[in-house]
């Protein structure tokens, strides 16, 4: 699957440049989970990779995506009148709307109508000005907690330049800056962004790249290879490996074991984290009209998952393993 394409850019109107723009899924506060301290994590949209258990699935395409939550709606009728490409009907005794997905545009009419907000739009298109005074708003946050500020997706590469552009800003605020990174594609575009990072994530799914083919939809040999060249390019102890933990995918004591022995071959690796598979996007996917990979894959307990990561405790390792943040 190809990389996705930058569509940043720097327009230009009237001969003046205009501020670059991206494809923002939505700008969270105060989150204390991505990263050390309270934080405004930036969820960039568009992303090459098709985890079947991406728990944000409203990420993975860079354009808008209309999505409908059936329990809001009144079944008024007001969007199905208003659509300009007759994208939407209703059927049944309940009315329940049906969304013809070939047909819409995301042009946002019926979602601005709808006045129940069963209808609405993920994503939208912003600034760096306009990112940046949202992430400025928190700065006496992240002063009181160590915090900052992390890029997350779908795929923050895929906007690259705009990510740069951000993150320099934050600097300059002297905010502490993370990102969320999937290491597919070029190198370059991960190279401009290493100096304005502080710290960031890798999530290191599957060593077996047939495996990881299977079950991700891209070779894992790039982005192992460029994680390798991230961490000897980055601030010392900059990296931080993460692991999905996903029942009967990767969470057999081969691929644990085989991920712990790839971490001990970086230049730099802070620590390596386990995060139990959970469900918590399963019902984004029916908002968006897509049945779920998954469905039928119970979650991973806390305790599930420190079992299967015992199989580590007797190694000696150069950085703290742990599960879901605590130490193993």
């Amino acid at each position: 699957m190809p990389r996705c394409a930058d569509r940043s850019g720097l327009a230009k109107q009237k001969g003046k440049p205009m501020s670059r723009e991206a494809q923002i899924l939505r700008i969270e506060k105060i989150s204390p989970n991505d990263g050390k301290g309270l934080r405004t994590v930036v969820f960039f949209k568009g992303c090459p990779l098709r985890c079947a258990w991406c728990s944000t699935p409203e990420s993975r395409k860079m354009a808008p995506e209309l999505y409908y939550q059936p329990a809001k709606c009144t079944s008024c009728g007001k969007c199905v009148e208003a659509c300009p490409q007759k994208a939407l009907h209703q059927t049944g005794d309940t009315c329940r709307l049906i969304i013809d997905r070939d047909k819409c545009r995301r042009c946002g009419r019926c979602a601005e109508l709808c006045p129940s907000r069963a209808l609405g739009v993920y994503g939208e298109r912003m600034t760096v000005e306009q990112v940046l005074k949202q992430i400025l708003k928190d700065e006496i946050f992240y002063y009181h907690s160590g915090g900052g500020v992390t890029l997350s997706g779908g795929d923050v590469l895929c906007q690259a330049d705009f990510a740069r552009e951000l993150l320099a800003g934050c600097k300059d605020s002297g905010i502490h800056t993370m990102a969320e990174l999937d290491m597919f594609g070029d190198y370059e575009r991960i190279a401009m962004l290493l100096p304005y990072l502080d710290a960031f994530y890798v999530d290191i799914k599957l060593m077996d790249n047939i495996q990881h083919q299977k079950w991700t939809g891209v070779d894992n040999r790039t982005i192992l290879e460029n994680t390798r060249r991230a961490a000897a390019d980055s601030k010392p102890s900059a990296l931080h490996i993460r692991v999905p933990l996903i029942w009967n995918i990767n969470d057999t004591p081969e691929n644990i074991h085989a991920v712990a022995d790839y971490c001990e071959n970086l230049a730099s690796c802070a620590e390596l984290e386990f995060l139990p598979y959970h469900r918590l996007g399963q019902t984004t996917y029916a908002y968006l009209g897509q049945e779920y990979p998954l469905a039928k894959l119970p979650a991973m307990s806390f305790s599930d998952a420190c079992k299967k990561v015992s199989v580590l405790k007797d190694r000696s390792l150069s950085f703290p393993v742990k599960v879901s943040g605590k130490i193993l």
